[in-house]
């Protein structure tokens, strides 16, 4: 008697997972309300011990007909999270090429003057602002608002649902990430090019050894807590 897992005697493989592809019914249903520019908003960097809050705002074009345009690059979009950085690489050049988009960041200094979460939303603003083209509407990933009379839409795993704040998740994550490579090189001894400032072990570790820069997040507990027993309480400054 086979199994669901047999065939003949044979295993079956199971189907490799396939992460979903973001849909347009956020954009489409922006478009019929006559909202024409429509841009996804994203942003990158809350969680990191160290680094900027990086956001990207991006209009993807659209065919003559209203309907989105269905060449290989945008059908290849995904949240970032689940691409790997080739992948990632590789559309965030199409998007630039092909899209309207602009990125914005807020520097370490300001998260801890204002809180990450306002950060946050201020590296959103800038994108929207930064885009050449004023866009007539918003999709933003998660809770988040953006000050200003646009109208919005705020969707909860919106980076994995629309096709817009997808493109905006990559092109965020590879600004950010190419950042935190020449960060690295600055700042030598935390490993920020493989951890891109967030909070592993080596990370901590080396932050209790060599003690903070001036990139780090003085304000989040797990820096304060790792440099309080630093070894030496020496600062890099750029």
């Amino acid at each position: 008697m086979t199994t669901p897992s047999t065939v003949a005697g044979s295993r079956v493989q199971p189907r490799p997972h396939r992460s979903p592809r973001p849909g347009w019914r956020h954009e489409r249903s922006l478009w019929r309300e006559g909202f024409e520019a429509v841009a996804g908003v994203d942003e990158v960097g809350r969680g990191p011990l160290a680094g900027p809050v990086v956001a990207a705002a991006v209009i993807l074009p659209r065919r003559a007909s209203g309907d989105p345009s269905r060449s290989g690059w945008i059908a290849a979009l995904r949240d970032s999270k689940v691409l790997t950085e080739r992948q990632r690489e590789r559309l965030a050049a199409q998007i630039q090429k092909h899209a309207i988009c602009s990125i914005a960041g807020v520097s370490t200094q300001v998260v801890d003057q204002i809180n990450i979460l306002q950060a946050t939303r201020l590296a959103m603003k800038r994108a929207v602002e930064n885009l050449p083209t004023t866009p007539d509407a918003l999709i933003i990933d998660g809770r988040e608002v953006v000050e200003g009379r646009i109208r919005q839409v705020a969707v909860i795993d919106g980076d994995a649902l629309c096709a817009s704040v997808a493109a905006a998740s990559i092109i965020a994550k590879v600004a950010r990430d190419r950042l935190m490579c020449d960060l690295d090189q600055r700042f030598p001894g935390y490993g920020l090019a493989v951890n891109k400032g967030y909070a592993t072990a080596e990370h901590r570790s080396a932050l209790a050894t060599l003690g903070y820069t001036n990139i780090h997040r003085l304000s989040f507990a797990p820096v304060r807590e790792a440099i309080g027993g630093a070894a030496t309480g020496k600062r890099f400054d750029s």
